[in-house]
């Protein structure tokens, strides 16, 4: 007879191996997903290694070129790289991943990035989706006036004495700089949003703490430097509203707190439904946008000016079309004001619209994961002809491998601007896999800012010179959430355009 102490001890070797080899390699409903590695049925370690050394969105993008649009990743979670998975997961409304509530919360005080559930995501996105849809922003007089003086007053001065001079201008911190005032004046109005632009060694430290900030843990990071900077923008703009008289020195032209003052009253009229505290639940959203907003336009402007600096007769193609533009964004410090061109001229330009496009597609800044969570259903979840996915499991994909499907975008490694413009009946698929700022109701809340932005910039820096690159070491992208060039710069020199 077996003794029973050997036998309850097989009993449970048993029923680990049955539980933790058995049921998750033959018996689960993605048993026969194809796997990302041998062990990937049974832990996270290797997708856990990928991405604790940055390395998971090259190891992804290769996983879908060897086993195609489904991939097993861990014990319960997969990648997913279609437009069939789009539709499903993005537009599907799937919920958000813990991950979000864990990296990109801020004050300790969930705002629309870090809200894990749809509900209250979609309530308090009603507060704002307004103001930064696409023909609010083009009528904006706010948006109009405040462009006008961070674009010709404080921007192009710098330019125009590089061109003169001749001097190479890291364009990486310089046009981070210029998004962080674009989108600060904006959220607080002209004058309670920032002037780095113009003070880049006090911006180069302020981008030193925000490296580090990302790193830190949502406590640690608690009313330290980044979110007592934001806190303080917030209380300077509350404290602007009841002062009656400027001083005497301020010279800015008065523009709104555009979404300050919308988020702040919007959540006054909610207040006895919403536990969090109104100053916080203000900071924590609009800290988001700061960083959003400064870091990806950078790093767009950044490779866009890195490809077409490589690309002397598109830069002339360019300007031909911008030329077209009345009033022109030609820059004049001898004819009294610069005039801007309308925000729907701009936007209407083809060219222009598939250079910026392409880099987006290529350069993506957000080129990582964006993870949902199966829904718990009767059913389960279908995907790719693989049923009964039970709810829970971890889905995601990523606009870097889905920028890559070459049956879309032929020759996907390359920048090729003309695609945009040659698509024909492709356009639909390719518009539909266009990721770089998520899809569905969970879509990137400033898509619409970002792109008139980045327009108007790109327009008036190319209408009045030509780029040429000095020093491009560490171009590439280091494929972090946010994908900033490795080396931190780009070297360029600016030459004025003769007329």
């Amino acid at each position: 007879m077996i003794p029973f102490m050997p036998l309850a001890f097989i009993i449970i070797i048993l029923y680990l191996i049955y539980n933790h080899v058995i049921k998750p390699y033959f018996l689960s409903p993605l048993s026969s997903i194809p796997n990302a590695h041998l062990t990937s049925p049974l832990s996270s370690y290797w997708i856990d290694r990928k991405r604790s050394t940055g390395t998971e969105v090259l190891a992804i993008y290769a996983l879908h070129q060897k086993h195609g649009p489904i991939v097993r990743l861990g014990p319960k979670e997969l990648s997913v790289n279609s437009i069939h998975g789009l539709r499903i997961i993005y537009t599907g409304a799937f919920e958000k991943h813990s991950f979000y509530n864990e990296i990109f919360v801020n004050f300790n005080t969930e705002n629309l990035v870090g809200m894990v559930h749809n509900a209250p995501h979609a309530h308090q996105k009603r507060m704002l989706s307004k103001i930064y849809s696409k023909s609010f922003l083009q009528e904006s007089n706010d948006l109009r006036s405040m462009s006008k003086v961070v674009l010709w007053e404080r921007f192009m001065p710098i330019l125009q004495k590089a061109g003169e001079s001749g001097e190479v201008l890291n364009v990486l911190p310089l046009f981070q700089a210029l998004g962080m005032d674009f989108i600060s004046s904006f959220l607080f109005g002209l004058r309670d949003g920032t002037r780095y632009v113009l003070n880049i060694p006090e911006w180069k430290i302020w981008l030193e703490e925000y490296e580090k900030f990302k790193f830190l843990s949502r406590e640690d990071r608690y009313m330290g430097f980044i979110e007592g900077w934001c806190l303080g923008l917030c209380e300077q703009t509350e404290a602007s509203k009841k002062v009656d008289a400027l001083k005497d020195e301020e010279k800015l032209p008065f523009t709104n707190p555009v979404v300050y003052s919308r988020l702040r009253q919007s959540l006054l009229t909610q207040k006895e439904h919403d536990p969090r505290p109104l100053n916080l639940a203000i900071a924590s959203e609009l800290l988001d946008h700061l960083v959003a907003g400064h870091e990806t336009s950078g790093i767009t402007f950044t490779y866009m000016m890195w490809e077409l600096s490589q690309r002397p007769e598109l830069q002339g193609e360019l300007r031909k079309e911008l030329l077209t533009l009345s009033p022109s964004l030609q820059y004049s410090t001898t004819d009294g004001e610069n005039p801007l061109a309308s925000p729907s001229a701009i936007d209407a330009l083809p060219l222009l619209d598939a250079m910026v496009r392409e880099t987006l597609r290529l350069h993506s800044p957000a080129p990582a994961q964006l993870p949902r969570v199966t829904p718990a259903t009767e059913k389960g979840t279908s995907l790719h002809g693989y049923d009964n996915i039970p709810g829970g499991v971890r889905v995601s994909s990523t606009a870097y491998s889905l920028h890559r499907i070459s049956e879309v975008y032929p020759r996907p490694l390359e920048w090729l601007p003309q695609r945009w413009l040659e698509a024909g009946d492709k356009i639909h698929d390719m518009r539909r896999l266009f990721w770089p700022f998520g899809s569905g109701g969970r879509m990137c809340l400033g898509s619409n800012f970002a792109l008139q932005e980045i327009k108007l910039v790109m327009a008036a820096v190319y209408s009045n010179y030509t780029t040429s690159i000095v020093d491009d070491e560490g171009i590439d992208q280091d494929y972090a959430f946010i994908a900033l060039p490795r080396g931190r710069k780009l070297m360029l020199r600016f030459i004025p355009i003769d007329e």
